[in-house]
């Protein structure tokens, strides 16, 4: 039997590779094995594991990593020099606002954030609670328990300015409220969209026109206000000046107000001058047994006609600009009327120069006097009776209706109808009797009254 040569060792340099590699993977060992610090939600322990990630790390540790989870350093990421592992747990976050309410699974510690990640947009004005405490948007909140926040968002308010939009947020309830609180202030003369007591919504729109100085020129005065109208005629009534009637405006009322602000009315008045021309009517007579001797009544009253021209004057600021004339045309046609003359017989008393008489018609006449003398020397009347005093003379239609009959003038006296004359045309007359020798020279106006008894027959009418 040949003795076996024992086996050599293998040469060290074929030992060197696999020794390089033995110490490498214990240093490799002992770079991720050890002990660690871990800050799990805020709360600090301590774990001694071999783990190359992070995520290696919780899991030997007892955490269940969720995709929501934040870990620092990734947890999945090689680690090779971290032993503060931080690990903030997601939890499930209510927010409530108005009636409705959102639920999310975060890690997120601070309220805006959790807003952002919800879909929320946080605005200046908006409010966060938690267990009714008021939030800050960055005041960080307990992490690993499920959260119940109500958000309150503000009420966006669009102001509208003619050349810029300004915008706020606000929690007051009405419009004047939110200007108030945003140090707004609008003067009365101001136009609002919208009243001041209006209720806000989530979000307004409100339209702001500014009040501007207006100088408006009405009949030669000069006033001044302020108006946030879009044209001129708004800016009047604003003013109290409303274009009345026909008045106008320069510029017109439809048109926006001009940029120095000056307004000018024209006041405008209209006159109607209405000029007639009268067209007489006719009177007939007829016998009125219900009106006095001589006296005339109105038993139908006449119309007189009319011709009307009209002219229409338009004035402006009360200079006449236009003169229009219509017609003439008639307005009415004359009636003719009937007046009465009166048949009544009164008997009345008087006392003339000391005497009373009783009397049933008296006249103006204008007497003269006569003598024999003056006819010649001859004393004969148209009745027979000599020529004497208290004898009197009147024209021959009165004779033939008032022979004899007894009269009485006053400073004459006593007499009866009892001659004829030629009278004086267009006058009553009558002419006094008298002696040669006691003539009495008359020519003047006075009063015929005939006494007495009344007789059978008497001319309504004296011709």
């Amino acid at each position: 039997m040949q003795n076996e040569t024992p086996a050599k060792p293998a040469p060290f340099h074929l030992w060197l590779p696999a020794l390089l590699i033995l110490a490498g993977l214990i240093l490799i060992l002992a770079q991720f094995y050890g002990d660690y610090t871990l800050l799990v939600n805020g709360g600090k322990r301590e774990a001694r594991a071999l783990a190359f990630t992070s995520g290696q790390l919780l899991r030997a540790a007892g955490y269940s990593l969720q995709p929501e989870d934040t870990v620092f350093p990734a947890p999945a990421k090689l680690n090779l020099t971290h032993r503060t592992i931080v690990l903030n747990q997601a939890r499930e976050v209510t927010i409530h606002f108005g009636a409705e309410e959102k639920t999310i699974i975060s890690a997120g510690a601070l309220p805006a954030n959790l807003l952002f990640e919800a879909g929320l947009p946080l605005f200046p004005e908006d409010l966060l609670l938690w267990d009714d405490r008021l939030l800050s948007p960055n005041e960080p909140l307990p992490l690993g328990d499920a959260l119940q926040l109500e958000f309150v968002p503000a009420k966006r308010v669009d102001l509208q300015f003619e050349t810029e939009t300004l915008t706020i947020f606000t929690q007051q309830q009405t419009l004047g409220e939110a200007l108030n609180e945003a140090k707004i202030s609008l003067r009365p003369e101001d136009a609002l969209s919208r009243p001041m007591d209006t209720v806000l919504s989530a979000t307004n729109t409100i339209s702001v026109r500014l009040a501007r100085e207006i100088s408006v020129q009405v009949g030669g005065q000069l006033t001044t206000g302020l108006s946030a109208a879009e044209n001129i005629g708004e800016a009047l009534r604003d003013l109290g000046l409303p274009l009345q009637n026909l008045d106008y405006a320069q510029p017109d009322e439809k048109q926006p107000i001009p940029a120095d602000g000056q307004i000018r009315i024209v006041r405008v008045s209209e006159e109607i001058l209405l000029q007639t021309e009268e067209t007489a009517y006719n009177n007939t007579y007829a016998d009125d047994p219900n009106a006095e001797l001589d006296t005339i009544s109105v038993l139908v009253p006449g119309q007189i006609g009319l011709v009307v021209t009209r002219q229409r004057l338009l004035l402006e600021d009360g200079v006449e600009k236009v003169r229009q004339t219509d017609g003439p045309w008639k307005a009415s046609d004359p009636e003719d009327g009937i007046l009465g003359r009166g048949t009544k017989v009164v008997v009345r008393t008087e006392t003339v120069n000391g005497e009373t008489i009783e009397y049933w018609r008296k006249v103006s006449v204008y007497a003269t006097s006569y003598k024999p003398s003056s006819q010649g020397g001859g004393t004969g009347t148209a009745s027979g009776i000599p020529l004497t005093k208290g004898i009197i003379a009147v024209t021959l239609d009165w004779y033939r209706g008032m022979k004899l009959q007894p009269v009485y003038v006053p400073g004459y006296g006593r007499g009866i109808i009892a001659d004829t004359g030629g009278g004086i045309p267009g006058r009553y007359w009558i002419d006094l009797g008298f002696d040669d020798s006691n003539y009495e020279s008359w020519h003047f106006w006075t009063t015929l009254y005939f006494l007495t008894p009344v007789p059978g027959y008497i001319p309504v009418v004296l011709p």
